[in-house]
């Protein structure tokens, strides 16, 4: 109890729902007054380790105090009616406040009418308008949720830079300058904003922060980062003015301090003015950490309350957010920011775990840790963190398809939590079951993420009696595979090892199911999740001692023997079974000499091949044959181009509209467009292998079980689609682009059971 005191923590009276977690009654985060303190007290008084305290510790931006150092950042996800909050995104952050973020920003809330305003603006549809009063009810919702929960709820007020004229008007982007075109975002003439044009944008930022304030909202962030607007004029890259507004850093910065200056005109002084500020924009020319002072002793003048500071542009040559970028390379800039200010500061560039976050911390980075796409995964990060249970904290493995998503104007669909696109099936918490329908016996077959993702969320809506049967030695399937590849798949694996203990799930491995099985079992609802068949091509040699398949893979990591493979295959294969195939001897074997050897072709250049050719190359020979004219298929827009530079970078031959003839000693007799023959030198040839609909024992149980009580779920099934999903959704449909998807179709049967 002492060392919560000494965190600064305090006990308050409160009136919490009392819930059952564990079998023991405990205080929950549900009540309309949380008092949040609480929790980590009832923490300690469990017996439970709080490992991350700095986390936990208060802070304030402004006059606004905030119960712990969890920010989720702003993000447009492409929830919104016609720039109108509705139920859905009004659910999606209070998931957010109830699971214990201290601040949330609501991203992006655009100042300027995208359809009948001068300048005339064109920008996603996914935005949050605030540039008429119509959107304050909206506004106000927001707001009312996350005080509910005890979070705080801050506006990211932008002007996107991506617009256009209505139709009868020349096709322009306006820039602060002319002469500095738009990226691949847009690629069209600059029109050059005019002073008067300004002054008008000046007073619709500070229209939109007073609509802010009647709404309830706690906190104004202005965003003058990666490449927006404000950005855009405050970059040295893009600003090439010679009046007030360009030269000097006070000159670039005038359109910000302006915006600033005008907001506390309208809102007064007692509204906090948070900044997100891109301290090094990647962009050649551009603002490095060496403007860093500079530009806050410029800005500091005119009265703002906390950074946020971040790296990038849209234009940039290189990544700043996914899988490519070491987590936390960008921490460095926040620290630098906090040798010029006194004021809050945090980092919330491509950081995704708590170690990390509490690092920040620990080491004077920063105030605060922000991150976004961690907080679309896991919504109860700070809850769990604050009673103990950060093991129970679902990963983000940073495969960018929320970002994908949202780039094509889709509303935000997650890997890992299908509740983010699927909200209208609820949480387990919201269709709880009880007395007869609690106790019907549930049988699974398949550990994979289908199957496991569907017995985690029966146990949790209250079904006792969920048992899930595999073949194989372990569970979580071809993640096992996967994660020898990904290094951000681990976690994943570990996560949901984890929550078959935490929810006593009944998984029984080396178990082969047939229809006697099923029959004999007696369940009351069966679900078939067992994965797909898979197929090699046909392809003269693929028999061959250096042709290894994915199938082959997944039997090494399962222990089995693959005939014809050598004796170091074998014994490693062995080996693998004796030991129960740990990760590390697995990521030892395949990426030395040991197994796969120098000189290596990869068959395909999709996201296998991709994946596998970025993940061995290093100290070999790689070459990827394609036969499309272009590689990077089924790789979204955030990660492809940057996967394929990177792989052209670190030597890896990329060969498209070229087919494989045959598999020989030395190599891959290949054809190209033309039809002319050759060889690509490779002493090890990893293929690809084509999924096939398992449905044999589906068809076979259906005539003695029945159809109703028998559902046929992930990569097996042919077929799948799900009520209320259109059928030429691609979402509801089983085109399983990554192996993760699955866990889509786990959720759903489990939610609609």
């Amino acid at each position: 109890m002492n060392q919560v005191r000494e965190l600064g923590l305090q006990t308050t009276e409160c009136g919490e729902d009392a819930v059952q977690r564990d079998g023991l009654p405990q205080k929950r985060s549900i009540c309309s007054h949380r008092c949040w303190n609480e929790i980590s007290l009832l923490s300690y008084e469990r017996g439970r380790e709080v490992k991350y305290e700095l986390l936990n510790k208060p802070f304030k931006i402004g006059n606004v105090e905030l119960r712990n150092r969890f920010v989720m950042l702003p993000m447009t996800i492409e929830k919104t009616d016609n720039y109108h909050v509705g139920d859905d995104l009004v659910d999606f952050y209070e998931q957010r406040a109830k699971g214990g973020a201290a601040l949330i920003e609501l991203g992006s809330c655009y100042v300027c009418d995208v359809f009948d305003t001068h300048p005339k603006y064109h920008t996603t549809t996914g935005a949050v308008g605030v540039w008429d009063d119509c959107f304050i009810p909206g506004l106000t919702r927001t707001a009312e949720v996350c005080h509910k929960h005890g979070a705080k709820l801050a506006a990211q007020l932008q002007l996107c830079y991506e617009w256009r004229a209505t139709g009868e008007d020349e096709l322009h982007s306006y820039a602060p300058s002319k002469d500095v075109v738009s990226g691949p975002f847009v690629g069209m003439p600059e029109r050059e904003f005019t002073k008067e044009e300004l002054a008008i944008v000046v007073k619709q930022y500070g229209e939109a922060a007073l609509r802010c304030k009647k709404a309830g909202i706690d906190i104004i962030e202005i965003h003058a980062g990666i490449g927006y607007m404000v950005m855009r004029f405050i970059s040295k890259y893009s600003n090439h003015r010679t009046d007030e507004y360009g030269g000097s850093t006070e000159n670039r910065c005038r359109l910000l301090t302006e915006i600033i200056d005008e907001i506390h005109k309208t809102c007064g002084d007692d509204m906090p003015i948070l900044i997100r500020y891109s301290a090094d924009d990647l962009m050649p020319g551009g603002q490095r950490v060496e403007d860093l002072k500079e530009v806050i002793e410029c800005v500091e003048k005119h009265g703002v309350d906390a950074w946020s500071i971040q790296a990038g542009f849209h234009e940039a040559p290189r990544p700043v957010a996914n899988q490519l970028v070491p987590e936390g390379e960008f921490i460095y800039l926040s620290k630098e920011a906090k040798k010029y200010t006194t004021l809050p500061c945090f980092p919330g560039t491509r950081i995704n775990h708590l170690d990390v976050c509490e690092k920040i911390l620990a080491d004077g980075s920063g105030d605060a840790a922000g991150m976004a796409r961690h907080w679309i995964a896991e919504p109860e990060i700070g809850i769990k963190v604050a009673e103990g249970r950060s093991e129970e904290v679902r990963p983000c493995i940073v495969c960018s398809r929320c970002l994908d998503n949202i780039f094509i104007g889709k509303p935000c669909k997650c890997s890992v939590n299908p509740n983010v696109y699927f909200s209208q099936y609820g949480l387990p918490a919201d269709h709880q079951v009880t007395g007869e329908e609690a106790e019907k016996k549930i049988l699974i077959v398949g550990a994979g993420p289908a199957g496991l993702e569907a017995a985690r969320n029966l146990k949790m809506r209250g079904f006792k009696n969920v048992t899930v049967v595999d073949q194989k030695k372990k569970p979580c399937g071809l993640l096992n595979l996967a994660q020898v590849l990904n290094e951000e798949l681990p976690p994943m694996v570990d996560w949901y090892n984890n929550e078959i203990k935490r929810l006593g799930i009944d998984v029984r491995c080396n178990t082969k199911v047939d229809v006697n099985y099923l029959k004999d079992f007696g369940a009351d609802e069966v679900i078939l999740a067992v994965g797909p068949e898979t197929t090699s091509p046909d392809v003269p040699g693929k028999d061959r001692k250096n042709v290894i398949d994915s199938h082959a893979l997944k039997e090494l990591v399962e222990g089995k023997g693959t005939p014809g493979k050598g004796f170091m295959w074998g014994l490693s294969c062995f080996g693998m079974g004796i030991l129960g195939a740990p990760l590390g001897l697995m990521q030892w074997g395949l990426g030395t000499h040991l197994l796969v050897k120098k000189r290596m072709a990869v068959i395909g250049g999709g996201f296998a091949g991709i994946e596998v050719a970025s993940s061995m190359n290093e100290g070999r020979e790689v070459t990827v044959i394609e036969s499309a004219k272009k590689a990077g298929a089924e790789i979204g827009i955030i990660d492809k181009n940057p996967e394929l530079r990177k792989l052209k970078k670190e030597g890896v031959k990329i060969l498209t509209l070229t087919k494989v003839k045959a598999y020989t000693d030395e190599g891959v007799l290949c054809e190209d467009a033309e039809g002319k023959e050759f060889t690509v030198p490779a002493d090890t040839i990893i293929t690809g292998t084509t999924m096939i609909d398992n449905t044999d024992l589906y068809d076979e149980a259906k005539g003695v079980l029945g159809e109703e009580h028998l559902h046929l779920i992930g990569n097996a099934s042919p077929h799948t689609n799900w009520e209320g999903v259109a059928a030429n959704d691609p979402y509801g449909t089983p085109e399983f682009k990554r192996l993760l998807e699955a866990i889509r179709d786990g959720y759903l049967v489990a939610m609609q059971m």
